[in-house]
């Protein structure tokens, strides 16, 4: 999911570089980021390996968007994490899918319609993101819309359906370039070994985490603030080298890897609060 660059809270330097969970502007100025591009980059904005994968993949020039092995391959590791679920859409951007969605439900669904489990416990709504590493429950929903890690909006939205009577309300999916497929197949593999391991669940992982103390789910919190008090919020973190979410209605992710400076620096933000 991309940032939404219309939110006024949204200001921040240019970004020369990106490397983990850290961003950096023109003048080398670091930032620690806890939006993660809403999720996208929950394993690094260079996840293991991926670019000697993309490289492998575009030099055999398939970029174009044609069938290839790797559509099966998706829909095989996708089985493999929702076995609930026995249909898979493919929608090049969020606007068709939430055309999609509207088409499956019979009404309306915007953005702000789908139920987001890192902001709320509720299972209210037609359809739901899923997000990883957060708290097992069961999923209530007909149509799943995971957050899988690969930054930038210009990956396609997966929808996962429960069942063939919503799956024939919805128009095909689109025809995506193998190279993106490709690379998705990849990190989601990557996302289901981390998902297995202890990596960032330890003391340190908890150290930082007790550093909040909005409301939290996993490594999601949810600050519960109204729009002006959030965007004091964004403003003073910014200038501390932290870079929160755009928004008041998306998750703060705590990383999966930080060092003892950062926590440092994240508590200091933390107690400097009551200044706002």
């Amino acid at each position: 999911m991309a940032r939404d660059v219309n939110q006024p809270v949204y200001r921040m330097p240019i970004i020369a570089r990106a490397r983990g969970f850290r961003l950096y502007d023109l003048h080398g100025k670091r930032y620690i980021d806890l939006y993660q591009n809403n999720g996208r980059a929950i394993l690094g904005h260079r996840p293991d390996g991926m670019s000697q994968i993309m490289k492998s993949t575009a030099s055999r020039g398939l970029l174009a968007e044609y069938p290839s092995v790797y559509d099966g391959r998706l829909e095989k590791i996708l089985k493999l994490m929702f076995p609930e679920f026995l249909y898979f859409r493919l929608y090049s951007n969020r606007e068709r899918t939430l055309e999609a969605l509207s088409l499956a439900t019979g009404s309306r669904i915007t953005h702000d319609l789908i139920t987001d489990p890192a902001m709320t416990d509720s299972d209210k709504g037609k359809a739901a993101f899923w997000r990883p590493f957060l708290p097992e429950k069961k999923f209530t929903h007909d149509l799943l819309v995971p957050i899988m890690p690969f930054p930038g909006s210009f990956i396609p939205d997966i929808i996962c359906v429960r069942n063939k009577s919503i799956a024939a309300k919805m128009p095909p999916g689109d025809m995506i370039s193998p190279f993106l497929i490709d690379a998705m197949v990849k990190t989601i593999s990557l996302l289901i070994r981390e998902m297995h391991s202890t990596a960032g669940e330890g003391s340190e992982f908890q150290r930082l985490i007790d550093v909040f103390t909005w409301d939290r789910r996993g490594p999601y919190i949810n600050t519960r603030m109204e729009q002006v008090s959030y965007i004091e919020l964004f403003k003073k973190a910014l200038g501390m080298g932290i870079l929160l979410p755009p928004g008041e209605n998306y998750p703060i992710i705590i990383p999966r890897e930080f060092s003892d400076g950062e926590i440092e620096g994240l508590t200091r933000f933390v107690r400097s609060m009551t200044g706002i």
